[in-house]
């Protein structure tokens, strides 16, 4: 990219800097000499076109909007694409999370997401004693189609896109019924679920029939964000994204399906941490690898299949009990990492995350974060304005080339999904390394292990705030919930057809026995009247997986 006469002067010029600056260094006490990424990947003071020398524009990185997408899928960014406003929401009955829905797109949110109380959708009903105490709490209690229905009362699907943030066919089933209630073509609808790829039967059926029958429902979901949270690196996150996207794209080829078929409805949750220009850099890395590795190893020919898309969600681990309102700094500062990354959609966490589910309070402030982000600094007016940084382009290619040796590892290995408990205690070494790093001070965290406040003002305005104000500053989960659903899941059960629904649970059991897709007959057994708990009790019979303790069916895989 650059001459070979003006590298070699570089050369020399630069060495010469590094010198006086570590002869300045050695006079400091404490100063430090480099930095080391969340990654291990050391980082100098200064970086010049010698550090990037190799790196050629045309191959590397490009234009937006072309080929290898490493400055951004669209050529505009976000003047043509405004970045969705998407914050996580699941508290109480489907009621509550209705109301919330409606609060925040009043407020400026323009997409939607919701967590149930149990992600997975293994678990019993919430009348079953053995979910005492987790109905609603952490996420919303969603037993029936019922439930869904009173979710999505008044929110217009075709208008708002809405992500189902669980890997259940059941929520999938509900959703369709929904839609076939209000004369939505399956064909026009859009929307998405956290249906993270993994070696399960379940998740394959679920993208199978989208594929065939929903092509516009992102039915295949890389949830990195959780493992990243989990513990892993961000070199991890990206390689095992992709890998795992890799062995489930080898498993849906075996079904018959063309690579094109579904690949572009594959998209991303992502990560947005604390090592700033790594975060940005990472967003970049991540989509260069993924339109290299699919294009040059799948045959991948539509550029829409090669385009990363991601849903990004601020780093939790960093936030804090200890001195709560720094964690509005902190979600600040990942937000822009995102967007200076170019994520396509994000959802800012709230200050209180680690003390309770945000209220409505915090909520707001997270979108307001997002709108002043995009409204007041202009970062969202330049497509890819970190691109040409010596730092940022050298980050991403050392990004993008330890990516891609972890995903030839993985695929020495047998895949993904034959490598998925080396994945596993790979991450686990990460997280164990990072936590020493925070135990001993290596790694800084205000209000933890540094900037110590024992009066911490900050808690004590919040718990002021909570008993004073005429608003709810704090998140306190409410034991009647659990009655209320109770009642919501009895109404289903009496008023259900049993005859009916004993015909459509015995098909569903054949079908997945037989290895059949799922979704035709789970939907028709959701309109009888089926619960999660009754379609996990299936699947643990069908697979022979029964559960321990809540969840009546063995959990899904899972990474970290």
């Amino acid at each position: 990219m650059f001459k070979e006469e003006l590298i070699k002067t570089l050369q020399q010029i630069q060495e010469k800097y590094e010198e006086e600056v570590n002869q300045v260094l050695d006079n400091l006490e404490g100063a430090s000499k480099e930095h080391v990424t969340f990654s291990d990947l050391s980082v100098k003071s200064l970086y010049s076109p010698k550090d990037i020398a190799e790196i050629d524009f045309m191959e590397d990185i490009c234009f937006p909007g072309q080929y290898p997408y490493t400055r951004g899928l669209f050529p505009a960014g976000y003047l043509s694409r405004g970045l969705h406003i998407r914050q996580v929401t699941g508290l109480g009955t489907a009621e509550e999370t209705n109301e919330r829905w409606k609060f925040l797109l009043s407020n400026g949110a323009n997409a939607l997401s919701v967590v149930p109380d149990d992600g997975s959708g293994n678990r019993a009903d919430s009348d079953d004693p053995r979910v005492q105490g987790l109905v609603g709490k952490g996420g919303v209690a969603l037993d029936t189609l019922y439930d869904y229905q009173t979710l999505f009362e008044e929110i217009d699907m075709r208008k708002y896109p809405v992500h189902l943030i669980t890997t259940n066919a059941f929520a999938l089933a509900c959703y369709l019924t929904i839609a076939e209630e209000r004369d939505i073509d399956f064909k026009e609808l859009r929307g998405s679920m956290s249906n993270w790829i993994r070696p399960e039967t379940e998740c394959l059926d679920i993208i199978e029939y989208c594929t065939r029958n929903v092509p516009l429902f992102n039915a295949g979901y890389l949830d990195m964000r959780n493992v990243r949270e989990g513990g892993c690196t961000a070199v991890q996150e990206i390689a095992f994204g992709v890998a795992s996207a890799m062995a489930g794209c080898d498993a849906l080829i075996e079904r018959g399906l063309d690579i094109d078929d579904f690949l572009h409805r594959i998209t991303w949750f992502v990560n947005s941490g604390p090592d700033f220009f790594e975060e940005a850099a990472k967003f970049r890395a991540m989509r260069k690898v993924w339109a290299k590795i699919f294009r040059e190893r799948y045959g991948a020919k539509e550029p829409r299949s090669l385009m990363c898309r991601m849903h990004c969600q601020t780093y939790a681990p960093t936030l804090t009990k200890q001195q709560p309102f720094n964690n509005l700094i902190r979600s600040t500062i990942y937000s822009m990492a995102a967007i200076l990354g170019g994520v396509q959609s994000l959802h800012v966490n709230s200050f209180d995350e680690a003390l309770a589910i945000p209220t409505e309070f915090s909520a707001s402030l997270s979108v307001r974060t997002q709108q002043i982000i995009d409204s007041e600094t202009g970062i969202t007016k330049a497509v890819d304005p970190l691109g040409g940084s010596y730092f940022v382009e050298w980050l991403t290619k050392n990004l993008e080339q330890a990516a891609i040796d972890t995903i030839d590892n993985i695929q020495s290995k047998g895949g993904a999904f034959k490598a998925w408990d080396w994945m596993c205690g790979e991450i686990r070494d990460a997280a164990l390394k990072n936590q020493r790093d925070v135990d001993s001070g290596k790694k800084l965290l205000v209000g933890v292990n540094t900037l110590v406040d024992p009066d911490d003002i900050q808690m004590k305005a919040l718990e002021t705030l909570q008993k004073h104000a005429d608003f709810e500053a704090l998140f306190e989960y409410d034991p009647s919930v659990a009655e209320k659903q109770i009642k919501r899941l009895q109404k289903v059960r009496r008023e259900r057809d049993n005859n009916k629904l004993e015909i459509a649970k015995n098909r569903l059991l054949l079908s997945l026995k037989e290895r059949k897709n799922m979704v035709p007959p789970l939907t028709d057994a959701v309109k009888c009247g089926l619960t999660r708990g009754e379609f996990a009790q299936i699947k643990a019979e069908a697979f022979n997986q029964p559960g321990e303790g809540p969840y009546v069916c063995n959990p899904p895989f899972v990474l970290a």
